[in-house]
């Protein structure tokens, strides 16, 4: 009972991250490379397959070696026939291309640091991955930071992990709905039974399709046990997919997203009623349009660790007939 009463994205439970982000500047220093990744290395999401986790790894790596100016470290990065692409469609093709380009970079501007937020990873096939993400470059002598976007393509040769080609993207800003539209899927309604007790939720677009509200009834032996609502959202400020969640015991916490494939890792803190914090690591796991998967890993109550949550499955409802 208490699993089922905890289920379905952590009711108490969710994530903040503090970070900000300015709106992007119009001009873009010249030779910023097509990938940036993050300077200060983070560490993989829990929940993750440990080739992303790699693929993560080599990222924060790719980092190191862009911060230190090293050209010939970061051309190994790529695959031997690999390319850089930047956002008017000039290509660099190949290894020792791409590492008399960056030397020429860092001859001109060095010390720069990078950092990227990883949007996706998909993997397209074994030993290939695709992967979306956004870059903010700021300039060693303090000025303004510039922002962009990026594509890159992964794959895995003789063990490890290479660029087999790395994208820079128009920095077209997406609205909210269409940053929500990877979990338009959830609209609908949902059930997870038990022998004693059941969990029914119910998503649907809200405020002019800019966020996705959840409701959920968990009922024990038939009787109301919890109720709540949760709202779901694109966070400017982090820069990632967020949401709020509130309950009938006076309960409330929030979560950051972040998509792995087919999966979203949330990373979430909430208060009790009694002011008792909570946190987790909570992975939602599509499996087709009718079903998904949900656990929680990583979890304390207050000051004291507590045990992971079973994975669950949940359907979705059929229409009623009419």
């Amino acid at each position: 009972m208490r699993t089922t009463l905890s289920a379905w994205f952590g009711l108490l439970l969710a994530a903040s991250t503090l970070s900000a982000a300015d709106d992007p500047p119009k001009d873009k220093p010249s030779g910023v490379a097509p990938i940036a990744p993050a300077t200060e290395p983070a560490a993989a999401p829990a929940g993750l397959s440990g080739d992303e986790k790699e693929i993560r790894a080599a990222i924060n790596a790719f980092a190191e070696d862009f911060l230190k100016g090293d050209a010939r470290a970061i051309a190994e990065r790529f695959a031997e026939d690999g390319e850089a692409v930047d956002a008017e469609g000039g290509t660099i093709q190949g290894r020792r291309a791409i590492e008399a380009h960056y030397a020429a970079r860092f001859a001109e501007r060095s010390g720069d640091s990078l950092r990227t937020t990883v949007e996706s990873i998909k993997f397209l096939a074994p030993g290939v991955a695709s992967e979306t993400g956004r870059t903010e470059v700021t300039p060693a002598d303090g000025g303004t930071p510039v922002t962009g976007r990026y594509s890159a393509i992964h794959i895995k040769r003789d063990g490890r992990w290479l660029l087999a080609s790395a994208r820079e993207l128009p920095d077209q800003e997406l609205t909210p709905h269409e940053h929500l539209k990877e979990l338009e899927w959830l609209v609908g309604d949902w059930v997870e039974e038990t022998e004693d007790a059941v969990v029914l939720t119910s998503v649907a677009w809200a405020d002019h399709q800019n966020f996705l509200l959840r409701s959920f009834d968990v009922r024990v032996k038939g009787q109301p046990a919890l109720t709540g609502t949760q709202r779901i959202g694109w966070d400017p400020l982090t820069k990632q997919i967020k949401s709020w969640v509130f309950d009938s015991t006076g309960g409330y916490g929030e979560g950051l997203w972040m998509r792995s494939g087919d999966q979203w890792v949330i990373k979430a803190t909430g208060v009790r009623p009694s002011g008792q914090t909570t946190t987790a690591t909570q992975v939602l796991t599509f499996v087709h349009k009718d079903t998904l998967r949900w656990k929680s890993i990583d979890r304390t109550l207050g000051s004291e660790i507590a045990p992971d949550i079973d994975e669950i499955v949940m359907v979705r409802k059929p229409p009623q007939p009419k």
